[in-house]
């Protein structure tokens, strides 16, 4: 056994440095995982790597990372502490950098938060790119391999060094599986044509990975890639992104003709954000999928662009066809499609009957009522889902809607997942008691992402939502957004009595802000925190309501069995609380013991000297504390530690 476990661990290696490859068993190695982001190869270098693999004769799969990567694992950690909301939409699969992480927290918070530009914060430990990777010299005899993955995010390549990229490409005329991340590397028409000259060299592939978004190519570029597509005839697995370029409608509709005819397909993912692509280039798409006959599953994001009804339309008349799906993906968001192109997509995802996995982002465009009802009836005949992603906010959905997507939840009992997100919408208590009714049936859950803030829903709504989170019992991650709207007590009580069914949790968002939840709103919801006794990160803000002494004292009182926090953000400003609610919710803060994120924002209330006091002795027992954000006026402080 001692013997096999050696072999193996010769055979395959992952190395982070090029020395520890040096040293190796180069003649035994199967695979090599070669992670060098961020560095700069010298000549010397270069002639090293070359020597070592020219002597990998048995190498089958190679994994070459020259990421250039500003962004930290740090600095990720941060924003998404401070905007958890965006964990809902920003990508952080396998293949993603943290640049381009980060580029996606920017692009969502200058869509949520007005004010914020895409790109306004400068990037920190910016690096100097170099456009000579000198990939022909490292990799020239590397003609047996069956995997390769290149990942060259951000390295401003451009059309020279994807001259290089194919020069490689064509040796490697056995390759099965190409992954090629060429994220933000400056690569214009030219490149692109290198890139796809290299890629029909490669005709044995049936897995092609290619990330050409954010570089800059137009029409011209999307056809190269086309005819490369269109050499690759035993594809199964296909997963593009030219996202952020300038392909048009005409570059899309070429691009999705040559998808149609890449039969064998069963997963195909494709991303054409930011494209200015139109109605023409979305029938072109829904076209190309419906001539997919074998995929099972499929995601694409046609996210702001200038698609509007007809494109909608047509499009959700193609996905109709697509009966054999399993896994289904949509986003079409921040577009221009009204009730028609709506009530087109809901038909098809109707026929859609196996899926076990639906995410589907439609929000910001101009659906009403009629449109809603529809992807609501075909919702409904997804009996089979297990996770759901459900993203319509943003658009002009009243009760009639609502209450046919709630009544549509009530048929997904096995979902485990569910990000359902209607927020700013016209929805009032009737919509939202239908909802409630709707998700009481899911007991299922697991995790539950629940945004439905400001709508116009009171205490009507709120109690049935209330009553359908108590039936959620085996729940260990929530986060449950209904701020800005019109609840008082009793639906803050309701509210609360259903979440203090949830004693499993072990993260917990709770937004309620700016309603108007006196003393026994804020004393219940105070009550349920003191059961989830699990938690180790809370998100509570209850600011901008009418909450004085009495619903502060219990809050503390709640908050003060929550010891196993570590990650704290608390808001209550904007109320009228005194020395006393002051005092225990700071006594409370002195059980947290082991926090090192903390966010406390009390600012804006009646609090005096004694009331202070507390909140700072209780302080002072946090001292695993590295981030502190402290709000006791209108203006706060930050700390790092």
């Amino acid at each position: 056994m001692a013997n096999k476990e050696k072999k193996m661990e010769q055979q395959n290696n992952s190395f982070n440095n090029l020395e520890d490859l040096i040293k190796s068993n180069l003649q035994a190695l199967t695979h090599i995982d070669l992670q060098l982001k961020n560095c700069t190869l010298s000549k010397e270098q270069v002639a090293q790597l070359n020597t070592c693999l020219v002597q990998c004769q048995k190498l089958e799969s190679l994994v070459l990372n020259l990421n250039k990567e500003n962004i930290s694992d740090d600095q990720i950690n941060q924003l998404f502490l401070e905007y958890p909301y965006f964990k809902s939409f920003v990508e952080t699969g396998n293949n993603m950098s943290n640049d381009q992480i980060y580029d996606q927290i920017l692009f969502f918070r200058s869509i949520f938060y007005e004010g914020y530009e895409a790109c306004q914060e400068p990037r920190l430990n910016e690096i100097e790119n170099k456009s000579n990777i000198l990939l022909e010299e490292t990799m020239g005899n590397l003609i047996n391999l069956n995997s390769l993955d290149l990942i060259l995010d951000g390295n401003s390549i451009g059309d020279e060094g994807a001259v290089q990229i194919c020069t490689v490409l064509r040796r490697c005329k056995t390759l099965t599986s190409l992954n090629l991340q060429l994220w933000k590397n400056k690569m214009g028409n030219t490149g692109m044509q290198s890139i796809a000259e290299g890629i029909s060299s490669c005709v044995k592939l049936t897995s092609l990975i290619l990330n050409a978004g954010q570089n800059l190519f137009g029409k011209e570029g999307a056809f190269y890639i086309s005819t490369a597509l269109s050499s690759c005839r035993n594809l199964t697995h296909l997963d593009i992104c030219l996202s952020n370029n300038q392909i048009g409608e005409e570059g899309a509709s070429i691009f999705c003709r040559v998808i149609g005819s890449c039969k064998l397909l069963i997963n195909l993912k494709c991303m054409l954000c930011n494209n200015q692509i139109g109605d023409e280039g979305a029938n072109s798409f829904g076209i190309a999928i419906s001539s997919c006959k074998l995929l099972t599953h499929l995601k694409f994001n046609l996210r702001e662009n200038k698609i509007g009804d007809k494109g909608a339309l047509n499009f959700g008349l193609s996905l109709s066809k697509c009966h054999q799906l399993t896994s289904l993906d949509i986003g079409i968001e921040l577009n221009q499609i009204g009730n028609d192109g709506a009530s087109a997509i809901g038909r098809a995802i109707g026929n859609c009957k196996f899926l076990t996995n639906l995410q589907f982002q439609i929000y910001r465009n101009k659906i009403g009522d009629k449109g809603a009802q529809n992807i609501g009836l075909g919702l409904r005949n997804c009996t089979q889902l297990i996770n759901l992603k459900f993203i319509i906010g943003k658009n002009q959905i009243g009760n009639d809607g609502a209450s046919t997507i709630g009544t549509a939840l009530e048929n997904c009992k096995f979902l485990n997942y569910l990000n359902f997100d209607i927020w700013k919408n016209q929805i009032g208590d009737r919509g939202a008691q239908n909802i409630g009714l709707g998700l009481s049936n899911c007991t299922q859950l697991t995790n539950l992402q629940f945004y439905i803030s400001e709508n116009q829903i009171g205490d009507d709504g709120a109690s049935t939502i209330g009553t359908a989170l108590g039936n959620c019992k085996f729940l260990t991650n929530l986060n449950f957004q209904i701020w800005k709207n019109q609840i008082g007590d009793r639906g803050a009580q309701n509210i609360g009595l259903g979440l203090s069914n949830c004693t499993q949790l072990t993260n917990l968002g709770f937004g309620i802000s700016s309603n108007q939840i006196g003393d026994d709103g804020a004393s219940t919801i105070g009550t349920a925190l003191g059961n989830c006794k699990f938690l180790t990160n809370l998100d509570f803000n209850i600011q901008k309501n009418q909450i004085g002494d009495r619903g502060a004292s219990n809050i503390g009182l709640g908050l003060s069995n929550c010891t196993q926090l570590t990650n704290l953000e608390f808001g209550i400003g904007q109320n009228q609380i005194g020395d006393d609610g002051a005092s225990t919710i700071g006594t409370a803060l002195g059980n947290c013991k082991f926090l090192t994120n903390l966010n406390f924002q009390i600012w804006k209330n009646q609090i005096g000297d004694r009331g202070a006091q507390n909140i700072g002795l209780g302080l002072s027992n946090c001292t695993q504390l590295t981030n502190l954000k402290f709000g006791i006026r209108q203006i706060y402080l930050i700390y790092n530690f």
